[in-house]
Formats: C-alpha cells, structure tokens, sequence
C-alpha cells in the first residue's frame, strides 16, 4: 500500500506539474492577448514587464469592459484545480499507514 500511495502521488505531482506550466502559458497569453486588444503593441510590452500586475488587473477588466472572460475563467479555475490536485498529492504523501 505504500508503494501505491508513493507511485500515486509521483504521478501526481508530475501531472500537476505539466499542468501548472501549461496553465501559466495559457493565462500569461490570454492575458496578454487582452492587453493588446485594449492597448496595442507598448501595452504588450509593458504587460511583460509588469508581469504580476497584468496577472491580478489585466483578466478582470477584459471581462468587465470587454465581456472577455476567458482569462478570468483560466486563470481563477486553473487556480483552483491546480490547488485540488496539489491538496490531493499531499493528503497522499502524508497519510499515515
């Protein structure tokens, strides 16, 4: 049984890993793709150096002003099912037998 608990929460967190890669592409180019609509090409590259701001701002106000929600809806719902699937890998790790 331990091995399998092992094996499981490998797997994963490797799985978690892929997709927490996958969704940070994704909402950093929805996002990005956002600033263009509204702001043109320096607000893309400005976006990319203020990184973390275009993360928090950039989705909300696609979707308020725009009706854009796809980079609200994959940025939070990445959150929160990355966040399932990394409780899920800990509860796994750390159960006793």
């Amino acid at each position: 049984m331990r091995l399998f608990r092992a094996f499981a929460a490998g797997t994963l967190g490797i799985v978690g890993g892929i997709l927490l890669f996958a969704w940070l592409v994704a909402s950093f180019v929805l996002d990005l793709l956002a600033i263009y609509l509204t702001f043109g090409g320096l607000g893309v590259l400005l976006g990319i150096v203020l990184a973390p701001i275009v993360f928090v701002i950039a989705p909300w106000y696609a979707g308020l002003a725009h009706g854009f929600w796809w980079p609200l809806i994959v940025e939070y719902g990445g959150l929160i099912v990355l966040a399932l699937l990394f409780f899920l890998t800990e509860k796994l790790l750390g159960a006793p037998d």
